[in-house]
């Protein structure tokens, strides 16, 4: 076989990563170009979040208040200098088995289509389990379309020539074919593989990608949402399970008791101490 040519020879062959690595903290930066260079002629970036990915991955860290995450403010704490941040896509769905938490990511969406995030929603389909052996039977719940909805809203947004950079959360294997195909069919867009806090990026798609960063644990906490902000429908408040201090009611006073130490119904009795 002959040597590559010159058009071959500066190519990265791609298979396996071998871009820059970072950790996106809220760090201070020293001053570079990228403060001088107007906005215009920065590279349009848009960040991709699996919802369902980020979700669990906020979880597992022990910090629910994570949860009323500002994906703007975190957007921007994530591209690089020389980029801006042009928009926001955010892919979920609503489980109908745990009402509680169906509520609270109702007022997320809210909250996040009030901050200008575009909101892709699946949904899912309840189907009925046993076990063959015993014969109990159950529901389950199935989520369907997210990430159909994240790979189309990448490929359509390139396809158009509406971001110059793509950064894609998450860390689920099945995205990998997403990304190929943007390298392949577009390999002059910049793709950038973001692990949420305490995960590893996925192998499968940091082989196609330009560059790995990590969310930090700073970077989360100066990016919450306000505990209540305004919506085109009114006002949304912060859910109560997603708070750093979920506030208990108070325990109840003890009943009244009379001198044989039965409970006494209907008087209260006032004990001072001189001792």
């Amino acid at each position: 076989m002959g040597k590559p040519d010159g058009r071959q020879k500066g190519r990265k062959a791609w298979g396996q990563h071998r871009g820059r690595i970072r950790m996106a903290d809220a760090s201070l930066r020293p001053f570079g170009p990228g403060d001088l260079t107007p906005p215009f002629l920065k590279r349009r970036a848009v960040l991709y979040v699996d919802g369902f990915n980020l979700f669990h991955a906020l979880l597992d860290q022990k910090r629910r208040e994570w949860l009323w995450l500002d994906l703007q403010a975190l957007g921007r704490g994530l591209i690089d200098p020389m980029e801006r941040l042009t928009g926001v896509v955010w892919v979920s769905a609503h489980r109908p088995q745990a009402r509680a938490r169906m509520e609270a990511q109702f007022r997320y969406e809210a909250a996040l289509r009030a901050r200008g995030v575009r909101c892709l929603m699946g949904h899912f389909i309840v189907h009925g389990e046993h076990c063959r052996a015993c014969g109990h039977g159950w529901s389950s719940a199935t989520e369907k379309q997210s990430d159909v909805n994240l790979a189309l809203a990448v490929a359509d947004d390139v396809a158009a020539n509406r971001v110059d950079s793509v950064y894609l959360l998450t860390t689920d294997g099945d995205h990998a074919a997403t990304v190929r195909f943007v390298r392949e069919a577009y390999p002059n867009k910049r793709i950038v593989s973001v692990a949420p806090p305490g995960r590893m990026h996925n192998r499968q798609i940091a082989n196609w990608t330009d560059e790995l960063v990590g969310v930090g644990p700073n970077l989360v906490a100066r990016s919450m949402l306000p505990d209540r902000l305004k919506t085109a429908k009114g006002w949304i408040e912060r859910p109560e399970a997603w708070s750093a201090r979920p506030s208990l009611p108070p325990p109840p006073d003890p009943p009244p008791t009379d001198d044989a130490g039965k409970t006494k119904a209907g008087h209260l009795r006032l004990v001072v101490s001189n001792a």
